[in-house]
């Protein structure tokens, strides 16, 4: 028997054995029934391109997204520098207080007097640009937050204007910190070769548009941070080595070789010798976070990034700076 045109039977081996509704199409146990089978199979047809039309959407709202996961790895990112260069400030104080000391008895009046004089202009010099270096990571956090903003469709407009001044801010700090010398490195020594950037589109216009702009921009920002933050350690890694020789051989070793009762404090100051290692674990985790962030950046304004790629950023930046402030707070418990 010639079935009727309008109870045509459409067959598809992929179907389920159940009934679903498709645009007024019925689907039953991998068979198709419609009263219109010339309107139902058109609507089948174009069920792979809404198919492909949602995963697009989902795809790119899942990248915007990444920019809001992305500000809080910055402001994570930008905590570490804070503790960090605090200890790194530290330590160049009391590094300099133990040279001080030593060469004082072979120094005249007034050879004390000019010495400390340049000391303290020196260590001033070098404290002013750790605070330029936090100020600048700090200023990349407020960037990274604008991101995540813009990436909202119903970003507000001044948001641009916002990082035109963040950007400007940026800067200025840079020559600064980029012609700096930290101990007996320059901070150009370790500016490496930029790194081409090619924009992705974005959903979000605004964040599009802010990102061909100035991405490049940021680049060069985040591998200042990265170079500053490898100057710092090398200057901090001298003044750690010198302290420890200090502080082993005259507060360790020689009470320890010598006749008589150990200072009350000899363990402690032993302690502190021989945990100096852990400082420059965590300093060296810094720079790595420099690194990390830079690299992300860059694929994230490409696009490239996965979702699995951002929490493990948040959650490598929160590590380190749980290893920093266990690190300072020991260091301070044992003061």
């Amino acid at each position: 028997m010639q079935s009727n045109p309008i109870e045509r039977v459409f067959t598809y081996p992929w179907a389920w054995n159940g009934s679903l509704s498709i645009n007024g199409c019925i689907e039953k146990r991998g068979t198709f029934f419609t009263s219109n089978a010339y309107t139902c199979h058109r609507r089948m047809l174009g069920l792979p391109l809404l198919l492909s039309f949602l995963l697009f959407s989902s795809c790119t709202t899942a990248k915007i997204n990444h920019f809001k996961n992305f500000s809080q790895a910055g402001a994570a990112y930008s905590d570490v520098v804070e503790v960090f260069l605090d200890e790194a400030g530290t330590a160049a104080i009391e590094t300099d207080s133990l040279v001080l000391m030593k060469t004082r008895p072979q120094l005249t009046i007034e050879e004390r007097k000019q010495t400390i004089l340049e000391h303290n202009q020196l260590l001033r010099e070098r404290l002013a640009i750790l605070g330029d270096l936090k100020r600048h990571a700090d200023l990349l956090r407020t960037y990274f937050q604008a991101l995540a903003a813009l990436a909202e469709s119903d970003a507000p407009s001044g948001i641009g204007t916002a990082t035109e001044g963040v950007v400007n801010a940026l800067g200025k700090l840079h020559p600064k910190i980029k012609g700096a010398k930290i101990g007996e490195r320059d901070v150009s020594s370790f500016v490496s070769s930029v790194t081409k950037i090619a924009v992705a589109h974005f959903q979000a216009g605004a964040l599009e548009e802010e990102l061909k702009e100035r991405s490049q921009t940021i680049e060069r920002e985040l591998d200042l941070q990265q170079a500053a933050l490898s100057a710092v350690i090398e200057g901090l890694r001298t003044d750690l080595q010198f302290q420890t020789q200090q502080v082993e051989s005259k507060d360790v070793i020689l009470p320890y070789v010598r006749e008589g009762s150990l200072p009350k404090k000899w363990k402690q100051r032993r302690r502190e010798a021989l945990n100096a290692h852990f400082v420059l674990s965590s300093a060296d985790a810094a720079a790595d976070a420099a690194k990390e962030l830079k690299i992300s950046f860059v694929g994230l304004s490409e696009g490239r990034l996965t979702l699995v790629d951002i929490p493990a950023l948040v959650n490598d930046m929160n590590e380190i700076l749980t290893l920093m402030e266990k690190t300072k707070g020991k260091g301070e418990n044992e003061k």
